[in-house]
């Protein structure tokens, strides 16, 4: 079979269980075929995050649209808010507003991140362990996400076991598991999921208050192309 229609029912998911096999052993055996998957999955789950950031932008344009209408209530309403401020300024305060803009940084660019690993076709689930955890983790099921993939690294050591066991660990906001998780892993040159697990180790030390470690990973993420090179230019500067 064509190695590109291999790839491309791969990511439409839409593989036989021969063709499945087959798929395995090429990327096992071809190290070109092997980095063009590894491209074209970092191209999909780019195009993936770009859409749902446009998608959140639209909606955040909609809702700034109509809170607009209630400038001169929202006005009166900052005064007193300022007026707080200065009343109730001390150390305890200042860790509040800290925390409520590292949450609001969070909210701003966190997306969950698309399963690129083993597309599943609607209304078919494997028996294996990698298909029904990534299922479940396409279906929100973020407990037993996390159980499934705890159990493939434990018995693998697969990198993308690891990364999407933090992943399970951001949406059930276990945030100190998470950096946990994250920073056991370990970088590997040209690994596809260097940069994936730099960019949600770094959100992920927002939700910790480790801001410093957050501006030194947006920085690297910075140098070098890659899924989250302007998603990190931005969040450097809002980190400054």
């Amino acid at each position: 079979m064509d190695k590109e229609t291999l790839l491309t029912n791969y990511f439409e998911g839409t593989l036989t269980e021969t063709e499945k096999t087959l798929f395995t052993e090429e990327l096992e055996k071809d190290a070109e075929f092997k980095a063009e998957f590894e491209f074209q999955k970092n191209v999909k789950a780019a195009i993936k995050l770009e859409e749902r950031k446009n998608l959140k932008a639209k909606l955040n344009a909609l809702e700034n649209q109509r809170t607009s209408k209630k400038t001169k209530k929202s006005s009166t309403r900052w005064v007193s808010i300022a007026a707080s401020f200065i009343v109730f300024i001390s150390v305890g305060y200042w860790l509040f507003i800290s925390e409520n803009s590292n949450d609001s940084l969070y909210k701003n660019y966190y997306e969950t991140f698309p399963n690129v690993e083993a597309p599943i076709v609607r209304g078919s689930v494997s028996d294996d362990i990698k298909s029904k955890a990534f299922y479940v983790y396409d279906s929100k099921q973020y407990e037993e996400a996390l159980r499934l993939f705890s159990e493939i690294y434990e018995k693998d050591k697969d990198d993308y076991a690891l990364f999407y066991k933090g992943l399970a660990l951001m949406e059930l906001e276990r945030f100190p598991e998470a950096v946990t998780v994250f920073e056991g892993y370990q970088t590997k040159p040209n690994s596809a999921f260097n940069s994936y697990v730099k960019w949600y180790l770094a959100l992920s030390y927002l939700k910790t208050n480790e801001m410093e470690k957050s501006k030194s990973l947006a920085n690297e993420l910075t140098k070098n192309e890659n899924p989250f090179q302007n998603q990190a230019k931005e969040l450097l500067r809002d980190l400054e």
